[in-house]
């Protein structure tokens, strides 16, 4: 069985990623079991693109933003292009339509996380098409209570 674990890469200074990053992979390994090969998405927010790259070196590939403003800016620094060809993204927010054309155009966008509405959906969808995109991995939040919310349309 395949699972996803997110973990926000901590430091206090640089250098300490490897450390830690082997640390949380250590765990997620003895938790999944042998049986299962867990996807690790490591939450690089407010953390600057030198520590990316550190974990990236370190092994990394997948990594989660909060913030599409954020997203765009480190999917096309110049370094990350460069140094990390194959990295993955994760939009791990919550998405407003107005910002789907934005987080679109981010360079190995992989996955948005979470899809709480069919407004949003189709939104994407409609962004998906303007650009000649085939198709991005979702989550689709699902509303299982039947209570009401103010994200779930």
């Amino acid at each position: 069985a395949r699972f996803a674990c997110i973990f926000s890469i901590l430091y206090e200074m640089a250098g300490k990623v490897l450390g830690r990053l082997s640390a949380v992979l250590d765990k997620v390994k003895a938790v999944a079991g042998p049986e299962s090969v867990p996807r690790v998405v490591a939450v690089s927010k407010l953390k600057p693109v030198d520590v990316i790259l550190e974990a990236y070196e370190a092994g990394q590939r997948h990594f989660g933003e909060n913030y599409v403003q954020e997203l765009v800016e480190k999917a096309k620094d110049e370094r990350v292009r460069l140094q990390a060809p194959d990295i993955r993204w994760h939009f791990i927010g919550h998405l407003q339509k107005n910002k789907c054309n934005l987080l679109i155009d981010v360079p190995n966008l992989w996955m948005i996380e979470t899809v709480d509405s069919v407004k949003l959906a189709d939104a994407l969808n409609k962004n998906l098409v303007k650009k000649n995109r085939l198709a991005i991995n979702v989550l689709v939040q699902v509303n299982t209570s039947g209570e009401e919310s103010e994200v779930l349309e």
